[in-house]
């Protein structure tokens, strides 16, 4: 059975060899997410979704669209949305063509905190830039 973590498998075949770094990639992504996570008392996912919400347009800023962009389900989103609007970093507003729905922005203390939390993949990016 071949698998690209097999050291001999990777030596020969640099598709597995790239398997292998992606891997190692994601997991240092995850740690520096964790890190950030714990040092402003969020969740990995409302780290990303203040993110998210910053660097994305408007019709994209609701519970569909995060919990399709994240592969989570509208339920899980949704808790983390209450989480950030408890911790008043988000707001709701209405939408102006569908009164059940709403758009979720960043409150003046999200935008802020965006400032701070959005460098976590600048020692990822610093490591990355040094490969040939």
């Amino acid at each position: 059975m071949i698998s690209s973590f097999d050291l001999e498998i990777q030596n020969n075949h640099i598709e597995h060899r790239i398997i292998a770094g992606l891997e190692r990639i994601a997991e240092v992504f995850r740690f520096l997410l964790w890190e950030q996570a714990k040092k402003f008392q969020l969740s990995p996912i409302q780290i990303l979704i203040l993110i998210f919400l910053y660097t994305h347009s408007e019709e994209k800023r609701n519970v569909s669209y995060l919990a399709k962009e994240f592969n989570l389900t509208k339920a899980t989103v949704s808790d983390a949305i209450k989480s950030l609007l408890h911790k008043k970093l988000i707001v709701k507003r209405k939408s102006q063509s569908d009164a059940r729905s709403y758009r979720i922005e960043l409150a003046h203390s999200g935008k802020l905190l965006y400032g701070k939390i959005s460098n976590f993949t600048d020692k990822l990016i610093e490591s990355i830039s040094k490969l040939s």
